[in-house]
């Protein structure tokens, strides 16, 4: 009788054992899990009226990314620059894209050349890290810049654009 009841205890202390390590390793992967940065799905309106919030954080924006003369940038919106007909520009405050965008991204964009080199714009989707609080960009021309992780082509029409 001494020996089943030897054999229970060591049975309940595994199972108590086994209990308290299940219960610590979720505890520790909950808490590793809460530290970390998450990604923000964000708009330029909330990224720009406070930037310090967001900086060094890996955020999420849809805007419209332009690549061009001494320019690789995303904004809110594209305008029609008035300088050649049809010729269109990014509008209002801009991110600096760090590195570009991935060249199977590139290739999609829409194309334009009526100002002298080609230039290259659509909307997109950018994933990346945002930094904020120095220059950065062409002739440290700009306040924000993002390295992307990843871009994703995004469907709009010329049409939506007013002239």
């Amino acid at each position: 009788m001494s020996m089943v009841s030897d054999m229970k205890s060591v049975v309940t202390c595994i199972t108590k054992l086994f209990i308290t390590t299940s219960v610590t390793l979720s505890l520790l992967t909950f808490t590793l899990g809460c530290g970390q940065d998450e990604d923000h799905e964000i708009t330029f309106q909330q990224l720009f009226s406070n930037p310090d919030q967001y900086n060094g954080k890996e955020i999420t924006v849809d805007g419209f990314f332009f690549q061009g003369f001494e320019v690789q940038a995303i904004a809110k919106n594209l305008e029609y620059s008035g300088h050649a007909e049809g010729h269109l520009v990014l509008k209002g405050e801009m991110i600096w894209v760090k590195g570009g965008i991935p060249r199977e991204v590139y290739d999609e964009l829409y194309s334009q050349s009526m100002m002298g080199p080609e230039e290259r714009y659509g909307k997109v989707r950018v994933t990346g890290m945002f930094e904020y609080g120095g220059k950065y960009g062409h002739l440290s021309a700009y306040d924000y810049q993002i390295l992307p992780s990843k871009v994703e082509l995004m469907e709009w029409s010329q049409k939506d654009l007013a002239h």
